[in-house]
């Protein structure tokens, strides 16, 4: 999604990273999230339960908190569905207008780096991912 920042791990692994993203590994995903319209109560309730999008589509559950003005927040998934955030705070009567991604697979976005700078994985943080992974 080119409208999101935040933490990107590129891997040149294809079966890894594939073990990452499917939704039976159960890796988390935590996003930062600004939206238009406050988010109704009980909203964090609907999302533990599992929301279902506009195309039908029922979405693992998933953990919101909402800041106290309830205009954004942070959101846990793991899954990672095409537009998926953007689309359950859609379902739920707002519009995202700013989305960063801070952590994945309990692996946090380095606030040290700028906008656009990168690193490589420490070997703690690839060991990490790869038993996540079940390698």
């Amino acid at each position: 999604d080119r409208d999101t920042v935040g933490l990107m791990i590129l891997t040149n692994d294809g079966q890894t990273a594939h073990d990452l993203l499917s939704p039976k590994h159960h890796v988390t995903k935590e996003y930062a999230f600004e939206c238009d319209e406050p988010l109704p109560d009980g909203t964090e309730e609907r999302f533990a339960e599992s929301i279902t999008l506009a195309d039908g589509y029922e979405c693992k559950p998933a953990i919101l908190v909402c800041n106290p003005d309830r205009r954004g927040g942070r959101i846990t998934l793991t899954e990672g569905k095409y537009h998926q955030i953007k689309r359950m705070v859609a379902a739920s009567g707002s519009h995202v207008t700013y989305l960063e991604r801070i952590s994945f697979a309990d692996i946090p976005l380095d606030r040290s780096l700028s906008r656009g700078e990168w690193r490589y994985l420490t070997e703690k943080e690839e060991e990490q991912l790869l038993k996540m992974a079940g390698v």
